[in-house]
């Protein structure tokens, strides 16, 4: 998540290299300054010679100013991609056309400044733009800012029986008289960008009219006043800051790797089966409990989860053959290695004496909540480096390799019939794929929440997202149809 300036001249440059570093450093974001232009190349090298010593601190390293052209889509796009904290719009009276066309055409947030002057240096410079709108106006400053307006230009708006022109009047000569500090800025938060709202035509004058005071104007996306989903990912950045481009890449690498099939993974889901049919049958907790340790299911599942978020089908696909693939693979050795019990011994398997088994021969609605928080557990582990994701991992495989090697065992024991302790075969096979698809779910959420979005606009015109959900959804709502009626008819 960055800062990303445009810059149209070398004033823009100098206004970046001061501004910049406020905003950035308010959001504890690194900076992207872009040169825009036809013909920018010149811009772009210059901006970077300036830039590069600038935002050293908040970049941590050395500072590359992209040069692309004039057109609104394409800066969306990248905005979208590298997942911007908020688009900065450095106002040029030549490319306001442009510049308005790109602040009502976001997204995401985006701030539209005329630095007329430098930075604020406390509250007592910084003035907002209605005292009405307060607590909005208080949130956008501290965000971006670090600091609360200590003034107000106008109280309220003028009164709506006055004509447009009169209440723009009206309200630009109480900004005006906030201007009598050369560090000043009005801070104008924008709900509506509809050419009859006061506020926004007021906005777009000062921006035009020069007395000395910095004007910044601020849309959060399509809206000022966040919904419900918007708020509660706000919540949740405050709590962990989400992914950085270069981490959201790396993960995803990692994902789509880890979810090919491969013998190397067969090969581990095979011996972590068959050591869960051995602490089984001797009804061994810890001997179950090392079989989970060496599953590597996690992966796949989550990386199911992630094309779920993505509508990455192609990603879903593979995912969902690994999963496939380590279910046959696990359910086989077990049955394998049942068979080769057998051949030496018939150990007493019943409810009394085999009770880790038929523990997991009666799934419930609790099953589904023991794969959701699963799933949560393991993909916000595998998005914080300093977290161990084998035990989420291990946790994962709590879920599903057990109830696996049970139903082989079973399979290869011939226990068919129903009992007051459970279904065998069907009741762990149901427990494998409540948790299967709410270990997905639970994934794709938190993945969700860290920012693995999609990020491309034309991605996201061209994928349907919600195909894969739909179906993964549907699946688990007939599983708990099906749970609850093996329940009402299980025989006391």
């Amino acid at each position: 998540m960055s800062v990303t300036i445009l810059i149209h001249s070398e004033e823009h440059v100098r206004n970046a290299a001061e501004w910049g570093t406020v905003f950035a450093e308010s959001l504890d974001a690194p900076i992207q300054p872009i040169a825009v232009g036809n013909d920018c190349e010149v811009l772009r090298r210059h901006a970077e010679s300036i830039l590069d010593a600038k935002f050293k601190r908040q970049n941590q390293g050395s500072t590359k100013v992209l040069a692309l052209e004039q057109d609104l889509d394409q800066i969306l796009d990248y905005c979208s991609e590298i997942g911007s904290r908020v688009l900065v719009i450095l106002h040029a009276d030549q490319h306001e056309s442009w510049q308005k066309q790109l602040f009502e055409k976001s997204t995401f947030p985006v701030v539209w400044l005329c630095p007329a002057a430098a930075p604020p240096v406390d509250e007592s410079h910084l003035v907002g733009g209605f005292e009405a709108n307060v607590k909005e106006t208080n949130r956008l400053s501290m965000r971006l800012l670090g600091m609360r307006p200590s003034t107000w230009a106008s109280h309220s708006l003028p009164p709506i029986d006055l004509e447009l022109a009169q209440r723009i009047d009206l309200v630009r000569r109480a900004f005006d008289r906030q201007g009598s500090h050369p560090e000043t800025l009005v801070l104008v938060p924008i709900e509506s960008i509809d050419r009859s709202d006061v506020v926004y035509r007021t906005g777009q004058l000062l921006l035009d009219h020069d007395f000395g005071t910095s004007v910044l104007l601020v849309r959060d996306g399509q809206s000022i006043v966040p919904n419900l989903v918007t708020r509660f990912r706000r919540w949740t950045d405050s709590i962990t800051p989400p992914l950085t481009r270069s981490q959201r890449l790396a993960l995803q690498e990692d994902l789509e790797s880890g979810s090919n099939p491969s013998w190397e993974f067969l090969g581990l889901i095979s011996a972590s089966s068959t050591l869960a049919a051995f602490g089984l049958l001797q009804n061994s907790a810890a001997v179950i409990i090392g079989a989970m340790l060496i599953a590597p299911l996690m992966t796949p599942i989550m990386g199911a989860g992630q094309a779920i978020t993505l509508g990455n089908r192609p990603l879903f696909k593979t995912a969902f053959c690994a999963i496939g693939l380590g279910f046959v693979g696990a359910l086989c050795s077990s049955i394998l290695f049942g068979a080769f019990v057998l051949l030496f011994d018939r150990p007493d398997l019943s409810p009394e004496k085999a009770t880790e088994m038929w523990a997991r021969c009666n799934p419930s609605p609790i099953d589904f909540c023991v794969g959701l928080v699963g799933g949560m557990a393991a993909a916000y582990a595998r998005t914080r480096s300093h977290l161990s994701s084998a035990l989420a991992g291990a946790a994962i495989a709590a879920a599903l390799v057990p109830p696996i090697s049970t139903a082989g065992l079973q399979l290869v024991f011939g226990i068919w019939a129903p009992i007051s302790e459970g279904r065998p075969v069907i009741g762990p096979l149901l427990v494998v794929f409540i948790n299967v698809l709410t270990i997905m779910i639970g994934s794709s959420f938190v993945l969700w929440l860290r920012g693995m979005r999609v990020r491309s606009q034309k991605d996201r015109r061209r994928q349907d997202r919600w195909e894969s959900r739909a179906i993964v959804v549907l699946i688990l709502v007939i599983l708990l149809v099906l749970v609850a009626v093996l329940n009402a008819k299980l025989p006391s």
